[in-house]
C-alpha cells in the first residue's frame, strides 16, 4: 500500500501503466514527441494533437503580468539568478562617534553587484532584452559573519526581435518593475536602464551613562542619532543617484529605503537604496493599449 492509496483524486494502487502506490502519471512510459502514447500506458488522447514543444519556460510572473507584458510585445525566456557569498565582518573604531565603516560598504556593494552581473550573464546566455521583477535578497549562512546575496529575476525578448530595448552598451536592462509597470512604462516612452543601487554602512553612536540617566524619562531629541541616520540616507541615495547617472537615465522610479543591521548588532546599520533608472524617451508606444481592469481584493 502507497502513501497515495485511498486519497481523493488518485486511482487505486496498481492501475494501468502505474506502480503500486505512485500518483498518476509517475513511472507511466512517457508519450512520443507526436502525443502518442508509445507504449500503451497512457491514456489515449492526454496530450492529443497538442504535446509541448521546446523547452519549458519558467518566470516569477502572475497570471496578470504574463498576459501584460506579452500584450506588450514581449515573451518570458527563463528565471535568471545569480548569487555571491561574502563574509563580512565589522572592524570597530575606539571612539563612540558617527562614522561609515567604508570597508563593508564596498563589500555590500561588490557582493550585490557580482550576484546581479550573473544573473544578467545568465539573462545574456538566453538572448534576453532585459530582466523585469529583480528581487535583492540577503540571507545569513552558518557562520555568524557569513551572508549569500541573491538577485532573481524574470528575463524577457521582444517577439520581432526590437533592437531598441537592451542598454546603450548592447547587454540586458535590469529593473524591479513588475509587469504591468514595465508595459505602462513602455506604453509613456520610458525605458529601463538598470537596476540601481547606493548604500552607506554607518555605526550609530551610544550615549553615554551620564547622558543616559540624565535624559531617562524625558521626550527629547538624540541629536547624534538623528544626524547619523540622516547622513547615512542622504549619502546611500547621492550614491544611487551617480550610479544612474552612469548608466545614462534621466530619471529613478520605485526607489526603496531600507535599513538593516544583518549581523553587526544595533549600532551597526545599512541604509540602502534601491531603484530603476529610466531614459525618458519622449516617444510613447503607440503599438498596444493597456485597458484597465478592477480589482477586488477579498483579503480581510
Amino acid at each position: 500500500m502507497g502513501i497515495f492509496d485511498g486519497m481523493p483524486g488518485f486511482p487505486p494502487a496498481g492501475g494501468p501503466g502505474q506502480t503500486t502506490g505512485s500518483p498518476p502519471g509517475w513511472n507511466q512510459t512517457p508519450p512520443t514527441h507526436d502525443g502518442t502514447p508509445s507504449g500503451g500506458d497512457a491514456p489515449a488522447g492526454a496530450f492529443g494533437t497538442h504535446a509541448p514543444q521546446g523547452p519549458v519556460v519558467t518566470s516569477d510572473f502572475s497570471v496578470r503580468e504574463l498576459l501584460v507584458v506579452e500584450h506588450a510585445g514581449f515573451r518570458a525566456l527563463g528565471l535568471c539568478m545569480g548569487n555571491s557569498i561574502w563574509k563580512v565582518q565589522a572592524n570597530f573604531q575606539l571612539n563612540n562617534s558617527a562614522y561609515e565603516l567604508t570597508d563593508i560598504t564596498g563589500a555590500m556593494y561588490g557582493a550585490r553587484e557580482k550576484a546581479v552581473e550573473i544573473m544578467r550573464a545568465e539573462a545574456e546566455a538566453l538572448g534576453a532584452d532585459g530582466i523585469v521583477g529583480t528581487r535583492l535578497e540577503i540571507a545569513q549562512l552558518a557562520d555568524s559573519g557569513m551572508l549569500e546575496f541573491r538577485a532573481f529575476g524574470t528575463a524577457i525578448v521582444h517577439q520581432d526581435g526590437h533592437p531598441g530595448y537592451r542598454r546603450p552598451d548592447g547587454r540586458p536592462f535590469t529593473s524591479d518593475l513588475s509587469g504591468q509597470d514595465f508595459a505602462l512604462a513602455l506604453k509613456a516612452g520610458r525605458r529601463p536602464l538598470d537596476l540601481v543601487v547606493g548604500c552607506c554602512v554607518q555605526h550609530i553612536p551610544r550615549r553615554s551613562l551620564l547622558t543616559t540617566l540624565r535624559q531617562t524619562g524625558q521626550c527629547v531629541e538624540l541629536d547624534l542619532f538623528t544626524q547619523a541616520y540622516y547622513t547615512a540616507r542622504e549619502a546611500a541615495m547621492e550614491r544611487m543617484t551617480a550610479h544612474a547617472a552612469a548608466s545614462g537615465a534621466n530619471e529613478i522610479i520605485g526607489t526603496r529605503l531600507q535599513e538593516e543591521s544583518h549581523v553587526w548588532g544595533d549600532h551597526i546599520v545599512e541604509f540602502l537604496a534601491v531603484g530603476t533608472a529610466m531614459l525618458d524617451t519622449g516617444q510613447p508606444a503607440p503599438d498596444f493599449d493597456l485597458a484597465p481592469t478592477l480589482t477586488l481584493s477579498l483579503d480581510i
